[in-house]
């Protein structure tokens, strides 16, 4: 009976201890974005739990496809039963941050103390110098995979068949046209193609750059040399790439899917060897297929006749990658959660899979990627993007050795810009650096909704049908009528504040 009494009571107190610790372990809620393809288990998952081992931090995932991510944030916010955390995708910074002020400011909270993996990299490539919003205050933790790249689409050529037609690689549009002749004289169903997808690299858009004009569908202003901003269709090559396009189409060069078809079907043309010409992200580890992929090279964009070529340029600037709600129960500990995914394996392991695994360390000390799970099957084992990630270019490339497809991207940027073709400065510090207030942010947003509806349909009837006097009279007015001087001056006045900061 003493025995049993005393295994007892050793028995009570464990667990007496137990309940202790589960007391003194902070629990909190995250409002975790998830891809539409992404089946993991957020609150088993093994990552999670190895975070909250060593944090003794608890969290609770409450997650929202992609789909229905603006919606439910939006009730959320509406109700104010708010989790602690929103993490993976975007907030409007500008109305639940500086203006309802749900969100948290984070300043006070970014010290050594508190998240010292993250504030240590802040500094480096000007990392963190896009994150405050137009009030000053920092709403976000940054996200950032640096891939050391400065621009967005490259130019891709069949350089087989320019070999086996004795030609060379065209520098020019005229030199390009003749080329894109040659190719559909040679029994090509397709010399150029494109797609109408808005934001994809193989889009038709990017031709424009051939003519002075760094035409992207993320903005339609861009910075000018004299540091004034301007609108894309005010450019005088903006009208002569399109009576260009127009000639493609008309003569048969140019794929007449180019300005209804997705990314898909693109692809799919390409790969049936269909296609000679095109731009793209990249060749390797895309929808390309290894047998499509030998044909081809990167190339420079053709300069046309007294136009200097002027490509998009991109900024490595992070997007969010977690906030606090105003009604965050312990800051501290959830920034802490969030600094413990930022150590460097850690952070690796979440993006590319465990080590031994997915990863090792290679001979020169630098993690290396040696399985990638075909079928987007890592999204069953690591939250991949979804977890916490911040590297900038200086410290990524002291860690990490980039694969094939990243080296491939690089050494094209590092081509156009020793060729400057690329833009005087990216249109990232209008979007990203030049912080609006929530009301000038919002009439911007909203001419720039009907101007790229409006830029979309002129640009596909210039092609198709071609340009007159007339006709690109009418589109000039019409987006004055639109508010395109309205949109270059909210534009101007954000850029200005920003250089004088």
């Amino acid at each position: 009976m003493k025995k049993l009494l005393a295994l007892l009571l050793a028995l009570m107190m464990v667990i007496g201890a137990s309940a202790i610790a589960e007391e003194e372990k902070v629990t909190l809620t995250a409002f975790q974005y998830s891809l539409e393809n992404q089946n993991v288990d957020f609150n088993n998952l093994w990552y999670f739990q190895k975070i909250e081992e060593e944090t003794g931090i608890k969290v609770d995932f409450r997650v929202i496809k992609d789909a229905d991510w603006s919606t439910q944030l939006n009730l959320m916010f509406a109700s104010e039963d708010l989790t602690d955390m929103i993490i993976g995708n975007s907030v409007d910074v500008e109305e639940y941050g500086v203006t309802q002020k749900l969100l948290l400011p984070l300043d006070e909270y970014l010290t050594p103390e508190i998240m010292p993996n993250y504030v240590s990299r802040l500094p480096l490539n000007n990392a963190g110098d896009s994150i405050p919003a137009s009030d000053g205050k920092s709403y976000f933790i940054g996200y950032l995979v640096a891939q050391n790249v400065n621009h967005e689409p490259t130019w891709f050529i069949n350089t087989e068949l320019l070999e086996e037609l004795s030609l060379e690689v065209p520098t020019t549009i005229d030199e390009y046209t003749d080329v894109l002749r040659a190719f559909k004289d040679a029994g090509i169903k397709y010399p150029y193609s494109a797609s109408c997808t808005d934001f994809g690299p193989e889009h038709i858009w990017a031709q424009f750059s051939s003519f002075g004009v760094p035409l992207n569908m993320h903005l339609f202003a861009f910075i000018q040399e004299d540091d004034t901003v301007g609108f894309v269709g005010d450019l005088p090559g903006f009208r002569e790439a399109c009576e260009w396009l127009h000639m493609l189409y008309a003569e048969g060069l140019m794929d007449p899917e180019s300005l209804t078809q997705d990314s898909n079907l693109w692809a799919n043309k390409v790969n049936a060897g269909e296609v000679a010409s095109f731009n793209y992200l990249r060749l390797i580890n895309t929808a390309l297929t290894a047998d499509t992929i030998p044909a081809f090279d990167s190339m420079l964009p053709p300069a046309a006749d007294g136009y200097k070529v002027t490509v998009p340029q991109i900024l490595e600037v992070p997007k969010p990658g977690a906030y606090l709600t105003k009604a965050c129960k312990d800051p501290v500990a959830a920034l802490k959660w969030l600094d413990a995914q930022l150590e460097t394996e850690n952070m690796m392991i979440a993006a590319n899979g465990k080590m031994g695994e997915q990863m090792i360390i290679n001979e020169e000390g630098k993690y290396e990627i040696i399985n990638v799970p075909e079928n987007n099957g890592l999204y069953d084992i690591v939250p991949v993007t979804m977890g916490q990630f911040f590297a900038p270019g200086e410290y990524y490339s002291a860690i990490y050795q980039m694969a094939p497809h990243r080296v491939e991207r690089y050494e094209d940027s590092v081509a156009y810009a020793e060729a400057g073709v690329l833009e005087y400065k990216s249109f990232q510090y209008l979007r990203d650096l030049a912080k609006m207030d929530n009301e000038d942010a919002i009439e911007a947003n909203n001419i720039f909704t009907e101007l790229k509806k409006f830029l979309q349909e002129s640009v596909i009837e210039f092609i198709k049908n071609g340009v007159t006097d007339e006709s690109y009279a009418a589109f000039v007015d019409t987006a004055k009528s639109i508010g395109s001087e309205r949109y270059v001056e909210l534009y101007q006045e954000a850029y200005d504040a920003y250089l004088a900061k």
